[in-house]
């Protein structure tokens, strides 16, 4: 199936197509207010997608809510750390709003209350160099998620797409040792809102447990402190514990859970955003 299409309008961003089966509302502008949405309301009268998604500050709400919006999450303070970002839904197939993984979920994030646990090994700092990664390791990167994830929302696992993401300025991180690169991450920053979403985390599953996701997280975060950022989010996988306890175990506050969001490792999964 093809890859969803990423469009520009003006100033704003947004993603539509059939292999996520939705409008995504990635980046919107002031400015550009009327023209994306006449463009979603267009799209979707064409395409007939089972879900519109839309990321936009609080004081925009007026122009986007209608009487079957729901917001699924909110990040507080996301744009310049004072608005907060509302990631508002519109579904139209019934199925589409219904999770049965839903009880696991509720279940996780109880969980998460608790204290986090440690790893179940560690990988010591002199095995593992974390560094920013280079044009010369997308080949690289891209064999990682082809290994972890059988599907993804973005062609993450194709190198033209990493290598035009990285030419319009995401950053990606890699862990690497003497076999090669184990684990990678990307950082997305929105200069306007000031914020930036920690993405694309994976670790190859032979070095699961011992703590990389965790390191590289951090490398990451500092990566953008001295960006000065302002807000971090992500929006992971919901089901999944220990991505869930990564997040939350590295002070990051649960927004909210996208209900069948995405088309990730192989199934409409739902999303939390923390």
């Amino acid at each position: 199936m093809k890859n969803d299409i990423v469009i520009p309008i003006g100033k704003s961003i947004l993603q539509h197509g059939y292999f996520n089966n939705r409008i995504y509302l990635i980046k919107i502008h002031p400015d550009d207010i009327d023209q994306v949405i006449q463009r979603i309301s267009y799209l979707q009268s064409v395409y007939n997608y089972s879900k519109i998604f839309i990321k936009i500050p609080e004081t925009l709400e007026t122009y986007f809510k209608t009487s079957d919006t729901i917001e699924e999450a909110r990040i507080p303070g996301f744009y310049q750390g004072t608005i907060d970002a509302l990631f508002l839904s519109r579904f139209f197939d019934p199925e589409r709003s219904q999770d049965d993984a839903s009880d696991q979920i509720r279940k996780n994030l109880l969980l998460l209350q608790e204290r986090a646990s440690s790893p179940t090994g560690v990988i010591k700092p002199e095995t593992m160099v974390i560094r920013k990664a280079t044009a010369e390791d997308i080949s690289h990167i891209c064999s990682l998620y082809q290994r972890v994830f059988e599907t993804y929302p973005f062609p993450i696992h194709e190198p033209y797409y990493i290598k035009t993401i990285l030419n319009d300025g995401v950053q990606f991180f890699v862990g690497v040792v003497s076999d090669g690169i184990i684990a990678a991450g990307s950082c997305e920053i929105d200069s306007f809102a000031s914020s930036v979403e920690m993405s694309d985390l994976a670790v190859d599953s032979a070095f699961k447990g011992l703590g990389i996701s965790k390191h590289l997280l951090s490398f990451m975060e500092q990566q953008m402190r001295e960006e000065r950022v302002r807000t971090a989010f992500t929006i992971c996988r919901a089901e999944p514990l220990p991505v869930n306890r990564l997040f939350s175990g590295s002070c990051y506050q649960f927004g909210g859970t996208l209900i069948r969001n995405t088309n990730i490792c192989g199934n409409f999964e739902s999303m939390n955003i923390w």
